[in-house]
């Protein structure tokens, strides 16, 4: 069976029954290990530091 099958079946279904499908879809399409990497640190920087970037980098005149 297709998916795009499925998914014209599943159009027909009730309002109700198709929230049923979906929970039931999300439960067993959960992938098992999820790897998340840990994110990078920010360097410590002040309110002026950040003013400063944001106005040589990004405003321009």
């Amino acid at each position: 069976m297709v998916a795009s099958d499925v998914y014209k079946i599943a159009k027909l279904l009730p309002k109700k029954e198709i929230i049923a499908l979906f929970h039931m879809l999300k439960k067993d399409a959960q992938p098992e290990n999820i790897i998340k990497k840990p994110r990078k640190k920010l360097p410590d920087f002040s309110v002026e530091d950040a003013l400063v970037f944001l106005l040589e980098n990004h405003i321009k005149k």
